[in-house]
């Protein structure tokens, strides 16, 4: 961390804050909000409104790293390890706390629970996720899309036979003449593998990509 990007202020990936609070609360709500985003970095010892380096006694900058750390791994889950440096900056001590960007969305404060403490970041504030955000990091933990979830409808082999046309006639749309000569039609396993369709038994099951592109007029929309 440099003088230069504290000057900047903070920003969707960057948060200041004088000191450790007393109500860890405070800063976890922001530890979640970075792992369930791009991730992002905490600075202990900056003012956040003057963006002054304010620093952290030098008496109790190790304690307080060991404090930081403790906290985020008991109030987190899934747990986070984020990575902590102490740094020194114009002769005052700052704590930078990195946060990863997390891979089992969604993070929460357990004290809270799911529901009510999984927070997002919205430019530069931390916010409790909405219904609809908190469905979205399930699924991108679980690593699926919403297009790839079952619609639940089964389909007939004429209606898949008339979406691997959709998409021929569309992506052909898109080449030139020579280009064209190369190109195939798609499959219904290559529906299958990219998860617009999923069988069962001898049906196939849309998934809501499939839905969607089923009602798109792809030829007339390009």
């Amino acid at each position: 961390m440099t003088k230069e990007e504290i000057l900047a202020g903070e920003s969707e990936v960057l948060e200041f804050k004088r000191d450790v609070p007393e109500q860890s609360i405070k800063f976890i709500k922001t530890v979640v909000a970075f792992a369930n985003g791009k991730g992002g970095t905490i600075v202990f010892g900056v003012d956040d409104k003057t963006h002054k380096i304010v620093g952290i006694k030098k008496s109790e900058v190790f304690q307080k790293a060991d404090t930081i750390a403790d906290t985020i791994f008991n109030s987190c889950e899934p747990k986070i390890r984020p990575s902590i440096n102490l740094q020194e900056i114009d002769k005052r001590y700052i704590t930078v706390v990195t946060v990863p960007s997390g891979m089992q969305q969604p993070y929460y404060i357990k004290s809270l629970g799911i529901t009510e403490g999984t927070f997002v970041r919205v430019a530069a504030t931390t916010r409790e996720a909405e219904r609809y955000m908190l469905k979205e990091l399930v699924l991108e933990g679980e690593n699926e899309s919403f297009d790839q979830q079952p619609a639940g409808e089964t389909v007939s082999k004429e209606e898949v036979e008339n979406l691997c046309d959709k998409i021929y006639e569309f992506t052909a749309g898109t080449l030139s003449k020579k280009e064209r000569t190369a190109l195939r039609r798609p499959t219904v396993n290559q529906l299958l593998s990219w998860k617009l369709l999923k069988k069962e038994g001898r049906s196939f099951i849309a998934s809501n990509g499939f839905k969607l592109l089923q009602g798109y007029h792809l030829g007339k929309n390009a």
